[in-house]
């Protein structure tokens, strides 16, 4: 019976031990019927269920601002039509979600509640008007907050190219082959973050053998027709299956990773 569970085991028959499981929060947390995407009491949870890093999504307001938010307006959970860069800080402050009552976050305030309790990956919203001076102010948040190597940006070229070296940014699969025929040090330098759908085991083996992390994203929108919750539990148990360790999902998912 041993030796039949070692060559399981060899085989990748079986699923990787729940300790190894890395989990990110998609759009900020646990988001649920009581916590708004990107709000405190999101993260907090996140935090509770003992989730390695949560995804924050951040636009500059009218007065440049770093807001927490995902959508291009307030409206969804705030029901505020205006979009974040027209809106200043002192109507954006008066804002309150719903569900939770909570106000939308500045990035300096979301960076100290995750202060030795949770890393960030980073989505900064393109088309934004963002600027150098943006991406130094962010880069001194988390420097401050002891944030900044263990952080992953995942959007906007502009982004990427700054804080490459200082922080991982994610590449697709031929942008890793490239920097690999480049003789990058692409473990330190990057990660693989694609839809969990599309990952093949080439994908898998591939940083596997490079020490890149791949990093499927399983979200509710990958799965626009059927039943979204079998699909996305089909996705995660066949890239576990594969060795993978790194999951960046919607929390709803969790229960097949936790």
């Amino acid at each position: 019976m041993i030796h039949r569970l070692v060559a399981l085991i060899a085989a990748g028959s079986l699923l990787a031990p729940a300790a190894e499981i890395r989990l990110i929060a998609h759009r900020g947390g646990v988001v649920d019927s009581q916590f708004a995407e990107n709000s405190p009491g999101a993260i907090e949870e996140a935090i509770r269920r003992g989730y390695w890093m949560i995804e924050v999504d951040i636009q500059p307001s009218r007065d440049g601002r770093l807001i927490v938010h995902h959508d291009e307006n307030f409206l969804r959970y705030y029901g505020e039509p205006a979009r974040v860069a027209e809106l200043t800080w002192d109507r954006i402050v008066r804002l309150r979600a719903r569900p939770g009552g909570s106000r939308p976050l500045q990035f300096h305030e979301l960076a100290a509640l995750a202060c030795g309790r949770i890393r960030l990956m980073l989505d900064l919203k393109p088309g934004s008007g963002w600027t150098r001076a943006h991406f130094e102010q962010i880069e001194s948040i988390l420097r401050e907050n002891d944030l900044l190597d263990s952080a992953i940006f995942i959007s906007n070229n502009e982004a990427k190219a700054y804080f490459k070296g200082k922080a991982r940014i994610s590449v697709n699969r031929d942008e890793l082959k490239a920097a690999i025929g480049r003789n990058e040090p692409v473990a330190t330098l990057y990660v693989l973050f694609l839809h969990g759908r599309d990952f093949t085991p080439e994908d898998v083996e591939l940083c596997r053998r490079t020490g890149v992390a791949a990093i499927p994203s399983i979200n509710t929108f990958h799965y626009p027709q059927g039943d979204h919750m079998a699909q996305a539990r089909n996705d995660i148990e066949r890239l576990r299956k594969l060795g993978v360790t790194h999951f960046q999902i919607d929390s709803v998912y969790d229960r097949w990773l936790r």
